[in-house]
């Protein structure tokens, strides 16, 4: 089962108008016994801090904007020496994945450099469409779209499958292949971070056409195409409230009916 530790979108929120659907930004969690696999290290990765008793932890990163790798310097894991934490990430042809961390743990912007880190730390690169094996969890990561380049990652084990496509805009020739990759998983968590008249930019007069980017309406039309079981809207934008974000529900159930938002601690079972 997948949890939900974190589906906001660009800064973590807090208040009363953020009770419902939540404030950190994106993280997912799977764990078998002394095993857990991440998907992002956002704000919500400091939700694992509670569990105890990991000692393998895969953290499969889409890219390295600040949202989504904000957790890290305070996940307790690295400080702890009996953890074996493996990072996979993307590689740049113009930057060298290993340094992301050193640059991360690093003063002033952090008082802990990486080589205090106790943790085991590996960081290994990813290759789009080349399948990972972890025990009977399989992930492939495919190449989303979004400014400086973001990953997809499918993930199968048995009867559960769920494609993971944050930051991904629509309107490129990766729709089609997007299309093929969710057919039929049981959960298709799309990035929904605006609503078809904010993208185009009809409330403030400025389009968000190539900021990286979907709406709630390409959410459930690539569901539909791809016969998934479930729509989940994700890396909700922090402007949205808890009562904007359900009429913003309510109006993706008229598209696709099994819609759902995600929430911090959702459990996707």
């Amino acid at each position: 089962m997948l949890t939900i530790l974190g589906s906001r979108g660009t800064i973590p929120v807090s208040g009363y108008s953020y009770v419902k659907y939540g404030g950190s930004t994106p993280s997912l969690f799977l764990s078998s016994n002394d095993t857990a696999i991440i998907f992002d290290a956002g704000t919500g990765l400091y939700k694992l801090n509670s569990v105890k008793n990991l000692k393998n932890i895969f953290i499969f990163l889409t890219h390295l904007h600040w949202d989504h790798i904000m957790g890290l310097p305070l996940f307790s894991y690295f400080y702890n020496p009996s953890a074996n934490i493996k990072i996979f990430i993307d590689k740049k042809d113009d930057i060298d994945s290993t340094e992301f961390i050193k640059h991360l743990f690093k003063e002033p912007f952090f008082p802990v450099s990486h080589e205090k880190l106790n943790c085991n730390l590996q960081i290994e690169n990813i290759f789009h469409g080349e399948k990972i094996t972890i025990g009977n969890h399989s992930i492939t990561p495919y190449e989303g779209n979004h400014p400086n380049g973001a990953s997809m990652f499918l993930y199968k084990n048995q009867n559960y499958s769920f494609l993971y496509a944050t930051d991904y805009e629509h309107g490129s020739p990766k729709d089609e292949m997007l299309v093929e990759v969710a057919n039929h998983v049981k959960y298709f968590i799309y990035d929904t971070t605006y609503t078809p008249e904010d993208y185009r930019g009809e409330k403030d007069g400025i389009p968000k056409s190539g900021w990286g980017h979907s709406t709630f309406e390409y959410g459930a039309s690539f569901a539909k195409k791809a016969k998934v079981k479930n729509l989940v809207l994700f890396h909700h934008n922090p402007e949205y409230t808890d009562c904007f974000l359900d009429k913003m529900v309510i109006k993706s159930k008229k598209l696709f009916t099994n819609t759902i938002a995600a929430t911090d601690e959702l459990i996707l079972d």
